[in-house]
This record gives C-alpha cells, sequence and structure tokens, in this order.
C-alpha cells in the first residue's frame, strides 16, 4: 500500500483538538474492549485496530450549530463522505468506516445512520441509488457496498463540553476499573489527550525517504507498525498506562476532611453566612458541600485556555439565580440570609440552570459551587460589611 496522502489537518493541529479528545475516548478502553492500538492521521483522522484482525476507518466532523443539521448532501460534502469513501478503497476496504460528529442528523440522514446499522438492504439500496454520485461512486452497486459498511456516530459532545463529559463517562470509569482511586480524573485526560496530540502532530516530522513496503492493508499488522516512520502515531495501552502513571496522585489540601476550621478560605464562608442568620450547623453543612463542590470541579478544571468553560458556565449561572435570590429575598432592615438560601436551593438544580446532560452533577454541587462564591466575596448573605476587623481572618 502506498504512503497515505496527508491531509491539511496534521499542519494545523492547534485547531484539531476536537478531533484529539475524540481519539482519547477510545484510549480508556484498552483492556476493556476489543481495541489493540489507534493510529492517528493515516490515510484518515484515525484508524482503530480490532481483535480479529479487524480495521475501523474514522472521520471527525466537527459541525457549528448555526449551520444546522446535516443533511444527505452536507454528509456526503462538508462531512467528508465521498472522501471517506476513497479512503476506504484504498486501503483495500477494511471491515468498517465510520463518520464521527457533534452534528444532529436531519430526518432522512438519520434513516440513512438507522440503515447502515442494522443492514437495512433494501433502504440500503434505495440511498445507494440516490446518492452514489455524490460519493464519487460509479455505480449504485458500488455505493452500496461502502454503505454497508458505513457507521455514522452523531451528536457526540460540543466542543464547549466534550471534555467535561469524556472525564465523566470515560476517565473516571477506567480509573474505578484500575483501583486508582488516588488521581484526579481531569490530569488523567489531559495527559491522555496530550498523547493523542503528540501522535498526530508527529505526521508532519515524517522524512520523505521512508520506503513504504506495505503491499495490501491487511499487512498493517503491529509488526508492520514498528516502521520508524508509522510508529510515531501510534497510540497503544502501554503509553496509555504511561501517561496515567505520570499524573500525581491527588493531595489538594481543600479535599482533606481534616481541614482546619479556623483557615482563611473557611473563615470567610462561615463568617458571611452567620451574618445573614444562618446558624452552626448551616455553617457546618456549607463547609463540606463546598468540599464537594471542589472535588467536582477539580476533575473538570483544565489547565488550558478556553478549555474550563464547563465551570465558568456553571458558575455564571449560579452566580445568576444567587443575584434573583438575594432580589427576592433582600431586606435592609433585617437579615435574609435564610430566606435567600431557601430559595436558592430551590432553584439550583441541574435541569433548571440548563446544565449539560451526561456529567455527574446534582444539587448539592451547584450549592457548594455558590459557598464557593461566597467565599470568593460574589456571593453575599447579608448586605456588604467589612470583614477585615475579624480576629481569625488572616491576612
Amino acid at each position: 500500500m502506498h504512503e497515505p496522502t496527508e491531509d491539511s489537518g496534521s499542519d494545523t493541529a492547534d485547531r484539531y483538538r476536537y478531533q484529539y479528545q475524540v481519539i482519547a475516548r477510545h484510549c480508556t478502553e484498552f483492556g476493556n474492549s476489543e481495541l489493540l492500538w489507534v493510529l492517528c492521521e493515516w490515510h484518515t483522522d484515525y484508524v482503530l485496530a480490532l481483535s480479529g484482525h479487524r480495521f475501523v476507518l474514522v472521520s471527525v466532523k466537527h459541525r457549528e450549530r448555526s449551520k444546522g443539521n446535516w443533511t444527505l448532501t452536507s454528509l456526503c460534502d462538508d462531512g467528508g463522505l465521498n472522501t471517506l469513501r476513497a479512503r476506504w478503497e484504498e486501503c483495500n476496504k477494511p471491515d468498517q468506516v465510520r463518520l464521527a460528529t457533534n452534528g444532529a442528523l436531519d430526518r432522512r440522514s438519520k434513516q440513512l445512520a438507522k440503515a447502515c446499522a442494522t443492514g437495512d438492504a433494501k433502504l440500503l439500496k434505495d440511498f445507494s441509488e440516490e446518492l452514489y454520485l455524490k460519493l464519487g461512486c460509479a455505480t449504485p452497486r458500488d455505493a452500496i457496498e461502502f454503505l454497508m459498511r458505513l457507521r455514522v456516530e452523531a451528536e457526540l459532545p460540543p466542543r464547549k463540553h466534550i471534555r467535561a463529559i469524556n472525564t465523566e463517562s470515560y476517565v473516571r470509569s477506567m480509573l474505578r476499573r484500575q483501583g486508582k482511586r488516588n488521581l484526579e480524573a481531569g490530569r488523567v485526560y489531559d495527559s491522555i489527550v496530550q498523547v493523542v496530540e503528540e501522535a498526530s502532530r508527529s505526521v508532519a516530522d515524517n522524512r520523505e525517504d521512508v520506503t513504504w513496503t506495505l503491499s495490501c492493508f491487511n499487512s498493517l499488522d503491529y509488526d508492520t507498525l514498528r516502521e520508524e516512520d508509522i510508529a510515531r502515531r501510534l497510540i497503544t495501552a502501554e503509553a496509555i498506562a504511561s501517561a496515567v502513571n505520570r499524573v500525581p496522585t491527588f493531595d489538594n489540601p481543600l479535599l482533606q476532611t481534616n481541614l482546619t476550621l479556623h483557615g482563611q478560605t473557611e473563615t470567610r464562608l462561615a463568617k458571611k453566612l452567620r451574618q445573614g442568620g444562618i446558624g452552626e450547623t448551616g455553617i457546618q453543612s456549607a463547609r463540606r458541600t463546598r468540599r464537594s463542590w471542589t472535588a467536582f470541579a477539580a476533575q473538570y478544571s483544565s489547565p488550558l485556555p478556553l478549555e474550563g468553560d464547563l465551570i465558568d458556565d456553571l458558575t455564571t449561572r449560579v452566580l445568576h439565580e444567587a443575584a434573583m435570590a438575594e432580589a427576592e429575598s433582600f431586606n435592609p432592615d433585617s437579615t435574609y440570609g435564610r430566606e435567600m438560601l431557601k430559595v436558592l436551593h430551590g432553584k439550583l438544580t441541574p435541569d433548571s440552570i440548563g446544565a449539560p446532560s451526561g456529567i455527574d452533577l446534582d444539587r448539592l454541587h451547584l450549592l457548594g459551587l455558590a459557598y464557593q462564591l461566597t467565599d470568593e466575596c460574589k456571593i453575599w448573605w447579608s448586605p456588604e460589611f467589612d470583614l477585615s476587623d475579624s480576629e481569625e481572618e488572616v491576612a
């Protein structure tokens, strides 16, 4: 088989982080599935090797909501099904081809996806006659052969939330299976994505003098992939295990049960709640609830710019609900913190604030965020007052 023609993806890898995160999902399944290895940027965005000498070519397409749902025509053009079909033929027609996208499908596209998944010969025959020219096929017979191998995975998480959802749905499950509960899932996820990014970017460093000796797609076994030029694109179970082992064990003091009650972070929170008329039991509950939020946020906070959008989005929503609760409860002549807490408690549910589905978020996490914002002096439970006169407050 000839050396694959590279597309622009490897030259603009900074814009392909979404693709890296789609690939990262698979990397959490080593040892728990039929997956043997992942090969990045080889003929298509990536290749999955499964046991039984089976291969899956995968193309990732991120679609902005402003462009609407995928149609049959846009799937073939913008969605790249015509290109994917050509790559499938170049690779001697492997077992499966897959289009992975965050975009939703229109009615006809859903019918196509379902027919491909179920192998509905009658429907696929109709679709092949309709689409064979758009797919770049010479005849409908060529098109139906491709469609029988095609799978469409639609409505993946959007760019804004994919890190959070992948961390929750894949990484935390992997860590539970491996008994590694002392690692931050968010850091583990970032380490895995880094492995994927390095494998995807390595194509830019390929040497042109490498001799390609692959005669057919089925010769693409593990030994062949040791070729220097292609091995750098390969992700194995060992590479992912090494990435996980590099993550330091979790030692955030805010999550320790023996947190000092008189520390600065707690003092500010306690004093503001007390000023609002909330008693000691409520303050103790607030401390524990806030620690629950801190543990949740640690799973999804990213060291990269623009990757922590989930936390920022939840903060904006909770702060807005707190402002509404304050407006409803405010009384300049008496304490109103207890009434404000009652109102806010009724408002802070994942559904009511529009939190994304697919993450393990509950009411107490959101209330814990409100207490975190209290500590940061963004939420008050009484008219503002000077905190500096407290003897407990540490400068």
